[in-house]
């Protein structure tokens, strides 16, 4: 049975059972656009989405996180964001690729703020995540796009992957095609399901 929960904060439901693949949602599901430009359905990547259904099939567990951009309780901004994922979470849901969550974060706390929830550090939410879903942090992997890892050795045991940003004179669709395909190979061996 699937439960919801949803909240300005992200959606969070139960589905899936082997690892977790945790996913940054902008610049990976999304592509990149102007602050203020709309984001359209042609901004989801279609192989992504045709891995995030092959995810699903598999049993993983998998979801997407992104980071809030302003003070994590100023909320004036938190009706556009709740939507968007709405929004995102019904087109996943039409396709076959439902998420088993959406959560935001924040990069840094503010001056006197204690770690909570909601406003928690990335890593919190990581390991969080975790622990909700009864997923070993051994069989939990972070994916972003990136040239550096943001997590040493010394972070508690998860995989990081970074997916490589494209060079702007390499947009070919078999360059895109062969990054996924790295990533989703990764994954598969993170999880121990090659």
């Amino acid at each position: 049975m699937e439960t919801d929960v949803l909240d300005v904060h992200g959606i969070r439901r139960q589905e899936g059972s082997v690892g977790l693949v945790i996913f940054e949602r902008d610049d990976i599901l999304l592509r990149h656009r102007p602050q203020l430009a709309d984001h359209t359905l042609g901004d989801i990547d279609t192989e992504f989405l045709a891995m995030l259904q092959d995810m699903r099939e598999l049993s993983v567990r998998f979801g997407f996180i992104w980071r809030h951009t302003t003070f994590p309780y100023n909320r004036g901004t938190g009706i556009g964001s709740a939507r968007l994922t709405q929004l995102l979470d019904d087109l996943l849901k039409v396709s076959g690729a439902s998420p088993d969550f959406w959560m935001e974060t924040t990069h840094f706390l503010g001056p006197g703020q204690p770690p909570g929830w909601p406003g928690a550090s990335e890593l919190d939410v990581i390991l969080k995540l975790a622990e909700w879903y009864e997923v070993d942090p051994t069989m939990t992997v972070l994916v972003r796009k990136g040239e550096f890892y943001h997590y040493s050795a010394a972070t508690p045991a998860f995989t990081e992957i970074l997916y490589q940003r494209l060079n702007a004179g390499s947009s070919r669709e078999s360059d895109r095609r062969a990054s996924l395909d790295w990533v989703k190979t990764k994954i598969k061996h993170a999880l121990k399901l090659l």
